[in-house]
């Protein structure tokens, strides 16, 4: 194997890195509490809303895996470029939009175009820390989640001041940022072998590939019911609309530390697998306790457990599927992960609906078997890995 291929300094290198990650991020913060608002604004009625955010689920699990891939064939960072890019210019043709129909096409688009956009950054930093260029994945990766809460309180201030009719134009300035971002980020080193392992299918994805993906997918399903469900349900026993808020921040800070101090993970292999199971035995007991209704105090310390569950999950499907897909493949692995994830995340959030609706509470208790089916799809892949001389690294 040749020397890793270096662009700069490695302090540099994280900078560049971080960067792009913070503004990729950036949007994402607007995006997810901001957007219903706008359709709100525009009209639409809460069926019709409900539809829009709908679209950027479906997308990604029929078009994310194809998309990301192409990054197998062009350089990622030029292709996250044009996808950011592209994603700007849907977002001013969005803004002037007052009809469904339109509306939802151009979501579908954006969807299309911003459906690449985390796996291929992920692709540019784990392969740097593959070949050594750059020791932490997590210390990068956790300026998006930095910028993620700043751009939720910076949308509220906008949205107070100024109105709801602004959020596309700030979804189009992010999206250009992020462009540019992904223009300075450096290519993916060269000389990895693109060997596949050994038992892997002609795509050059194994069983234990898939079993990986299938527990991660499982694991950050959990998360659905917290993520639909847990502020109405927290508002409805009578927690203060800054406790919610104080709820998500502990959630988010959780996991900015399991980046800071845990990142390193992602440069660890087939031990990544270990982290899945961990997070999945951390969510069967997060939403297992949530269920009770266990009070303020104990549900801070639950939100904790969102490093675990979340943070912990992310770095060690990172580590493992960089070491079970071949290196001609890595952009691809991701597709297939973000699609994968996309559509167990999907069922999960439809049947949650359906179950807050009748159960309450008993909705996150409905999440432990979903983390038990993680915890034994993760421990099959460590067994099959181990007996599978054609994937190296310690478990």
């Amino acid at each position: 194997m040749s020397p890793p291929f270096r662009t700069g300094p490695p302090r540099l290198l994280a900078v560049r890195l971080s960067v792009m990650h913070a503004l990729n991020f950036l949007g994402v913060g607007f995006y997810l509490p901001f957007f219903p608002i706008w359709l709100g604004s525009k009209g639409l009625s809460d069926v019709e809303i409900g539809y829009v955010l709908a679209i950027p689920i479906l997308v990604r699990v029929f078009v994310a895996s194809s998309v990301t891939g192409l990054g197998d064939r062009l350089r990622p960072n030029i292709l996250l470029a044009l996808l950011n890019a592209l994603a700007a210019a849907i977002y001013f043709a969005l803004a002037p939009q007052d009809q469904l129909v339109p509306i939802a096409v151009l979501t579908a688009l954006s969807a299309i175009a911003l459906s690449g956009v985390v796996p291929l950054a992920d692709v540019l930093t784990t392969s740097q820390v593959k070949a050594g260029a750059l020791k932490d994945y997590g210390r990068v990766r956790l300026w998006g989640s930095v910028t993620f809460v700043l751009s939720n309180l910076a949308g509220g201030y906008l949205i107070a001041r100024h109105g709801a009719w602004l959020i596309p134009f700030v979804l189009a300035g992010s999206s250009s940022l992020a462009a540019l971002a992904a223009l300075q980020a450096p290519s993916p080193p060269l000389g990895l072998s693109p060997a596949a392992p050994r038992g892997a299918s002609p795509a050059g994805f194994g069983l234990p590939f898939w079993l990986a993906v299938g527990a991660a997918a499982c694991v950050n399903a959990t998360h659905a019911a917290v993520y639909a469900f847990s502020s109405l349900h927290w508002r409805s026993i009578g927690f203060s609309g800054e406790a919610v808020g104080w709820l998500w921040a502990v959630a988010v800070l959780a996991e900015i530390a399991v980046f800071l101090f845990g990142g390193g993970i992602a440069a660890r292999g087939l031990v990544g697998l270990r982290w899945i199971a961990i997070a999945a035995v951390a969510a069967a007991l997060r939403f297992g306790a949530m269920s009770a209704d266990p009070g303020l105090a104990v549900t801070v310390l639950l939100q904790l457990l969102h490093g675990v569950t979340f943070g912990c999950m992310h770095l060690g499907t990172l580590a493992a599927l960089s070491a079970l897909a071949p290196e001609a493949r890595r952009a691809a692995a991701q597709g297939r992960l973000v699609a994968a994830s996309a559509l167990v995340m999907g069922l999960t959030t439809i049947l949650s609906g359906y179950l807050y609706r009748l159960f309450g509470p008993g909705v996150f208790l409905a999440m432990v078997p979903l983390a038990v089916l993680g915890l034994v799809l993760a421990a099959l892949a460590i067994l099959r890995a181990r007996g599978d001389t054609g994937y190296g690294g310690r478990i």
